[in-house]
């Protein structure tokens, strides 16, 4: 029998971050390569069901939550100005690695032991598992990890 490793929710609320447009933010893009959403998926090491990932998403200017995959959420993070310091500078910086990554119509969660990135621009969702090999993935990574790290200091 296949455990199921995530909730129904969890994939919700995943999915509704994705399918987010800069149309229902009312938000006007400079460019076709403008990054206005990010979402990481992250395995973590946890022993405790449903506990063995965890989706960071960042949408423009509005939000910054952590989903668990037992169907929880950390929300409200953006209200802290270092937090959405770190999150302005993965926007600012993220478009650098567009022409690394594959522009992609599923983005469909899956299994993985490495952090899946999409980022949402008009044109669409790139996609990269982040396997570190390459600079631009080196790169992608430390800007989530700057995330991270913000929020792990002001928890």
């Amino acid at each position: 029998m296949d455990e199921k490793r995530v909730v129904s929710k969890y994939l919700e609320y995943r999915e509704n971050v994705l399918k987010y447009t800069n149309t229902d933010m009312n938000l006007k893009l400079e460019n076709d390569e403008q990054v206005y959403i990010a979402v990481f998926d992250i395995p973590t090491e946890s022993g405790i069901l449903y506990g063995h990932t965890k989706t960071l998403a960042l949408v423009f200017g509005l939000n910054i939550h952590i989903y668990l995959g037992n169907g929880d959420a950390i929300v409200g993070l953006e209200k802290n100005r270092d937090i959405m310091n770190a999150m302005q500078s993965l926007f600012i910086s993220s478009s650098q690695v567009l022409q690394s990554m594959q522009l992609v119509d599923d983005y469909s969660y899956y299994e993985s032991s490495n952090v899946r990135a999409y980022l949402k621009t008009r044109r669409g969702v790139y996609f990269q598992e982040l396997t570190n090999k390459s600079r631009e993935e080196r790169f992608l990574n430390m800007l989530m990890e700057n995330v991270l790290i913000t929020i792990s200091k002001k928890m």
